[in-house]
Formats: C-alpha cells, sequence, structure tokens
C-alpha cells in the first residue's frame, strides 16, 4: 500500500500517511510522511520511526476495539514529536482524529493543528489499512 488516508467525512481534507521507508510493510519502519489537509490548509511533514512499534498502527487498533466503550481520549505521540494525534468520539458515533504537525523540535519550527472526523463504522477498516501500511506492530 502506498498510502494510508483517512477522508474527513464532515467537509473533506483529511489525514494522508504516505511514502513509507522502506516500502516493504514485513520490514520495520524507518520514516514516513504524513500529510493533513482541511479548508484551504494543506501540511506535511517527514515523521522518524526509528524502531517498531513507534507508529500509531496500535492507536488506530485501540480504536476499532472498544469504541463503544471508550472514555476520554486516546494519543499518540511520534519519537521525535513531529506528529501527534489525540482521538475522542461523541455519543452518535463521530470520531476527531486531532492532529498537529511540526517539522522539528526548535521553537520557531512551524505547527499545523486540524481535526479530521470520521465515523466509528469506518475504525475497523482504518485499523487494518494502518496494519497495511504501517506493518502489524505486535
Amino acid at each position: 500500500m502506498d498510502e494510508f488516508l483517512i477522508a474527513n467525512v464532515v467537509r473533506g481534507g483529511g489525514l494522508c500517511f504516505y511514502e513509507r521507508s522502506p516500502r516493504d510493510p514485513s520490514l520495520p519502519i524507518d520514516t514516513f510522511w504524513v500529510r493533513v489537509t482541511d479548508l484551504n490548509l494543506s501540511a506535511a511533514c517527514l515523521v522518524y520511526a526509528g524502531y517498531a512499534p513507534s507508529h500509531p498502527a496500535s492507536l488506530f487498533a485501540d480504536m476499532a476495539q472498544p469504541w463503544q466503550g471508550w472514555t476520554g481520549e486516546l494519543a499518540w505521540q511520534s519519537l521525535e514529536g513531529e506528529l501527534r494525534i489525540r482521538c475522542t468520539r461523541d455519543r452518535q458515533g463521530h470520531i476527531f482524529i486531532r492532529v498537529e504537525l511540526r517539522p522539528g523540535q526548535m521553537p520557531d519550527d512551524w505547527r499545523v493543528f486540524a481535526t479530521v472526523a470520521a465515523e466509528a463504522g469506518q475504525l475497523e477498516d482504518i485499523a487494518g489499512r494502518a496494519a497495511i501500511f504501517f506493518g502489524n506492530p505486535w
């Protein structure tokens, strides 16, 4: 799989993971690119995984398992902080994936915040596509 997209069901755009290195998902992931798009916004950065399972596949798997009983926030952050993902849900089955991107650790680096909305019925599919793209985290 060359890319893994979570489309925003509310207003277009989404969260896209792409250019995995190495390309073979049976090998541990070293780096990947991530892009978030929203109204009048597009931002991308390179994420260093370093070692497995330093990627968000387990976050998406956790979201897919107990979504009916899931309370609070599920979160994941890359090793160097380029990508942060915080996920919440409401009682109607809407999933909110809040994304923070930044190209590095410098205080003056740019930061982008965006929210991608999904539906609870998509979670199994999202988790499956994440496992294919990132490689199985277990």
